[in-house]
């Protein structure tokens, strides 16, 4: 009973020593860095944070996220589409980070959904909402 005990005890304490991750990172303060809506600026500031090596693509995608949802969602005329954006970049970077995709594929296919969602702005805003609509089906599936 006393070794049962003892084990348990020593397992909950390793379970709660957390050891430093080297891909922890703080997403800087956008509001301390710019005015809101310069979205251009605070991307600059992403970039000086995180250049772009393994492990940073990821924070890199959530600080740029963070700047967008700033600066550009509040004005955005179609923010769902920006939101897919946002999506398909933390999915591409993640999977930069983990090996999954080179640099130039992860930048490769970020570029084609970037792309699509240009093609579905104009079509939506030409009143095209059926090929709009296949274009979103096009991104959603990009997630999965």
């Amino acid at each position: 009973m006393r070794r049962s005990m003892a084990v348990m005890l020593i397992c909950g304490a390793l379970a709660a020593c957390q050891a430093p991750s080297p891909f922890q990172y703080k997403v800087p303060d956008l509001a301390a860095l710019s005015p809101p809506g310069n979205l251009d600026a605070d991307r600059a500031a992403c970039n000086k944070q995180f250049p772009p090596r393994l492990g940073n693509y990821l924070p890199h995608a959530e600080c740029v996220n963070a700047a967008v949802e700033r600066d550009a969602i509040p004005t955005a005329r179609y923010p769902d589409l920006v939101q897919l954006q946002e999506r398909l970049r933390l999915k591409y970077s993640g999977e930069i980070d983990r090996g999954v995709l080179s640099p130039r594929e992860g930048e490769r296919k970020m570029k084609a959904a970037d792309e699509l969602v240009e093609a579905t702005i104009r079509d939506r805003d030409r009143g095209r909402e059926a090929v709009a609509d296949q274009r979103v089906s096009r991104l959603q599936a990009m997630l999965e």
